[in-house]
């Protein structure tokens, strides 16, 4: 089995320093009402219209014996991960196999265990390995939202279509952030030696990862199950979890029946309630809060969800 690299820590995002130079600028000033709400009440009070439903195309079902997790895929900044992985799933590749190496606080990673080349089933579309997609140069849109200049990691970190982004502003090129829930592609030494290896971060931001791996989605729900899995007795990542862990099967929210989709809101991070909750995350507010920081990263803030009754078929 090759070496492979796993990621750090994403998914949902959070904010970091300072909203002062967002893209998208709200129509009048914010009042101090309204940084003053907590983040909880931003959420209750946003509009319908500052919320989006998740693109069945680009949303995985991750089914494990203990419940179903639900990811969501980033074709803009890594569209032959999806795209490839998109094919492996809808030719069951990922199906019957596990999470075989379950690090507490780190990831969980799992997929088909090959020992050779020969063990690998003819595809009929996609490939087993893909080439590497660490970041990419991309025109970013009028969702992008500005947010934090003095990050650690990246010239700036900011959201683009409900995702955290790091960038370099010299070269042009924006990546994946490895927060709580990201999904990556593990790989050996080679960049492009990845393309089985899914691992979901299951611990704090790993940022030092950034870059070094392809981050190309997030869990929007579900973390509860892929934490309830058997952790690895080595940290090294030797595979001692046989019998455990299982992966039931992934598919593609497109192809299920309506039925059987979830319907799953996401606020849109370009909206005028994303951009006062970024406020209200830098500076908590209530009783109990007796110090302001003035202060988020960009992986501290998970992204609001809403989850809708499932869809009849009647």
């Amino acid at each position: 089995m090759k070496g492979i690299c796993l990621l750090g820590g994403l998914v949902f995002l959070a904010a970091c320093h300072t909203v002062n130079d967002p893209v998208i600028k709200p129509n009048k000033p914010l009042q101090r009402a309204e940084l003053a709400l907590t983040p909880a009440a931003v959420i209750a009070q946003s509009a319908d219209s500052e919320w989006r439903l998740l693109d069945a195309e680009n949303t995985l079902y991750l089914n494990l014996d203990t419940g179903t997790v639900i990811i969501e895929l980033m074709p803009q900044l890594a569209p032959l991960h999806v795209e490839n992985t998109k094919a492996l799933v809808r030719q069951g590749v990922f199906d019957n196999t596990q999470f075989y190496r379950v690090i507490d606080g780190f990831v969980a990673q799992g997929g088909p265990l090959f020992e050779s080349s020969a063990d690998r089933q003819p595809l009929a579309y996609g490939q087993y390995t893909v080439p590497s997609e660490l970041s990419a140069r991309i025109e970013l849109s009028e969702e992008y939202t500005r947010f934090d200049q003095q990050d650690g990691f990246a010239d700036e970190t900011g959201f683009l279509h409900g995702f955290p982004i790091g960038r370099d502003l010299s070269s042009g090129e924006s990546w994946l952030l490895h927060c709580y829930g990201a999904l990556g592609m593990g790989r050996a030494n080679e960049l492009d030696s990845g393309g089985t290896e899914l691992y979901i971060v299951n611990g704090p931001a790993q940022r030092y990862l950034d870059r070094n791996v392809t981050v190309f989605g997030r869990v929007i729900d579900g973390m509860q199950y892929i934490q309830a899995l058997r952790r690895s007795v080595d940290l090294a990542g030797v595979v001692d979890l046989t019998g455990v862990n299982s992966i039931q099967s992934i598919q593609v929210a497109a192809d299920l029946p309506p039925a059987k989709v979830q319907a799953i809101e996401v606020m849109n991070t370009h909206s005028i309630s994303f951009m006062r909750l970024l406020q209200s995350r830098q500076n908590r507010t209530g009783e109990w809060f007796v110090h302001q920081h003035n202060y988020m990263d960009a992986c501290g803030i998970p992204i609001p969800v809403r989850l809708q009754a499932i869809q009849s078929d009647k």
